[in-house]
């Protein structure tokens, strides 16, 4: 459990300190006032990404050197710090030069409203989607995700100079390696999807009286992808780029059997998102033994009342949870839980 947060030049915040005692916080304050600000932080201590921008130096506050953020949990202490150089990362005051070193070992799954765009967003989304989670958990699988990445950007770089009736020999070298990196990631894609279609059925079926699923859209099969490499140089040559490959790779989800972005309102799309987080929490629990936090940004927004209630009932007990909004807690269904008196609430 976190116990304390404190940011330093982060977005809004100049110098913000949060000290925590109870195992569900509840952020309240207008937009613009920083509450989104506060997960966002944790969120980068515990994956090194942030779920608002690709460019770390944008968390920076204007005008400042550099941002810091500082959490402190049961048994660890973890910092971490952007500048215009890059960012260093910290457990208990030790500095872990790779980031690997860092990444899977605070826990954190959170929920945005940017989370909409995994059902109705682009495909590379999903794929990110895919990698951070699987990567917190399994070092295994962060290597040779960065492995496919340097042979790809390798391939892609010789295929802008080489020339149609140029030697392939260079070339067929790092097709090969690249399907070999390349069917790991897709065996291990499809096992987590797998069980986390587990975990997602127990989950909705608590909220809804719909089905879900998520599908797994692997760009090529094995047989496929390695016929790819061998029998289409050419026509990856003109376009400069190579055409298949797990880094094409795409998820979508099922409701009630029908492609979901095409069959969902945006409540509905809403509550498969927060059940996909939630079966996302009890996947990594079972994976890690270990608690996790749940971060929760603007998650009652677009909830109707029952829903409202439902979602909360239905939150985890055991693990943190910290959740914001801009409705006053008064005015949501958090009043009307047993863990009322177990609630920190925060006013900015």
């Amino acid at each position: 459990m976190i116990q304390k947060i404190k940011l330093k030049n982060f977005r809004n915040h100049e110098k913000y300190e949060l000290d925590i005692e109870k195992p569900f916080i509840y952020i309240h304050g207008e937009n613009g006032s920083g509450k989104t600000s506060i997960l966002e932080s944790i969120y980068f201590c515990a994956t090194t990404k942030s779920h608002r921008t690709i460019d770390d130096k944008q968390m920076i506050q204007k005008d400042k050197p550099f941002a810091q953020v500082k959490l402190e949990a049961d048994q660890h202490q973890y910092e971490i710090t952007i500048s215009k150089t890059g960012k260093r990362t910290f457990i208990d005051g030790v500095e872990k030069r790779k980031l690997s070193e860092f990444v899977g070992h605070l826990s954190v799954v959170l929920f945005s409203p940017k989370d909409m765009d995994l059902i109705s967003g682009s495909p590379s989304g999903r794929r990110q989607f895919m990698d951070l989670e699987m990567m917190q958990i399994d070092k295994k699988y962060l290597s040779q995700l960065n492995r496919y990445k340097k042979i790809l950007k390798q391939r892609n770089s010789l295929l802008k100079k080489i020339k149609i009736d140029d030697d392939y020999t260079f070339l067929n070298i790092l097709g090969d390696q690249l399907f070999e990196v390349g069917l790991e990631l897709i065996k291990q894609r499809t096992v987590f999807v797998e069980e986390m279609n587990q975990y997602l059925t127990d989950v909705y079926k608590k909220i809804s009286k719909h089905q879900i699923k998520m599908i797994y859209k692997p760009d090529v099969d094995e047989q496929s992808f390695k016929k790819h490499l061998k029998t289409h140089q050419k026509q990856e040559i003109l376009y400069q780029t190579t055409l298949a490959g797990p880094h094409r790779d795409d998820l979508s989800f099922e409701f009630n059997g029908f492609e979901a972005k095409n069959y969902t309102s945006q409540g509905e799309q809403r509550l498969i998102v927060i059940s996909l987080k939630l079966a996302l929490l009890a996947w990594i629990e079972n994976k890690t033994n270990r608690q996790v936090v749940l971060c929760l940004d603007d998650v009652l927004s677009e909830l109707d009342l029952d829903k409202q209630q439902i979602l909360i009932e239905n939150l985890p007990k055991k693990h943190q949870i910290i959740m914001n909004s801009a409705i006053p807690i008064e005015h949501s269904k958090i009043q009307s839980i047993e863990l009322k008196k177990e609630i920190t609430y925060v006013k900015l």
